[in-house]
């Protein structure tokens, strides 16, 4: 049994303190439910080049307070709820998801008016992740703060590469989250901190991303070579007009 792939949150990826304090802004007088212990991974994309796959060694899911476990597990609508997945590892390698990092997330939590609850559900999860850092979303106008995050670096376009990744609640029995999306844009800064908005599989969408990137892959990182394409910066000026 799965959720109703249009009432899932919106989905954020972290992995160090800025990205969880920007991940939280707006959510105050929430609720929170949090599953520090269950993990989920992605499927690699680009296998052909180098791998890119994600892996999360737990979440929080941020919903209105009137709504509880059990409107959840009935496949209430949580699309304008919001989900914040940590990652395995920080840009150093390092364990992410350590004690202190989730005592942050609680005191923020907190700090926030923030009404929390420690989840029992519990999956771990193998492999070793890349180092590209992740957002998911489904609105065009993120791909603003995206590039104003990223800086002046560089970037590219992957037009068809599908990605999906599957969370599961084996304690509360919630229905799977399983997402989708096809299509990726990857932005690195300055600061070589790579943030990645992947869009969902919106024809619409997609026509517009191509009108603002090209058809061509923009300059790709991972695979260290430049391709024809769009720098960020042109990206910027298309979207903001």
């Amino acid at each position: 049994m799965k959720y109703d792939s249009n009432k899932l949150p919106d989905f954020f990826s972290v992995r160090n303190y800025e990205q969880i304090d920007y991940s939280l802004e707006g959510m105050e007088e929430k609720k929170c439910y949090c599953f520090f212990d269950n993990g989920f991974s992605s499927n690699i994309i680009e296998p052909n080049k180098r791998d890119i796959k994600f892996i999360w060694d737990g979440f929080i899911l941020l919903v209105d307070s009137d709504i509880t476990i059990e409107k959840i597990k009935n496949g209430i609508d949580l699309f304008d709820s919001r989900l914040i997945a940590l990652q395995r590892t920080n840009l150093l390698g390092q364990k992410f998801n350590s004690n202190e990092v989730r005592q942050y997330i609680i005191e923020q939590l907190q700090k926030k008016n923030i009404e929390f609850e420690i989840m029992k559900d519990t999956k771990k999860i193998d492999g070793y992740p890349s180092k590209c850092d992740l957002w998911s979303t489904r609105d065009i106008s993120v791909l603003l703060d995206a590039i104003e995050c990223a800086g002046l670096g560089e970037a590219y376009y992957f037009k068809n590469s599908n990605f999906e990744y599957e969370i599961s609640f084996n304690e509360s029995k919630i229905p799977n989250f399983i997402y989708s999306h096809l299509g990726a844009i990857v932005l690195r800064g300055e600061n070589s901190i790579a943030i990645s908005r992947l869009i969902c599989n919106n024809q619409k969408l997609q026509e517009y991303l191509e009108s603002v990137v090209g058809s061509e892959m923009l300059y790709s990182y991972i695979e260290g070579k430049f391709l024809p394409g769009t720098s960020s910066v042109k990206m910027k000026n298309k979207i903001s007009k």
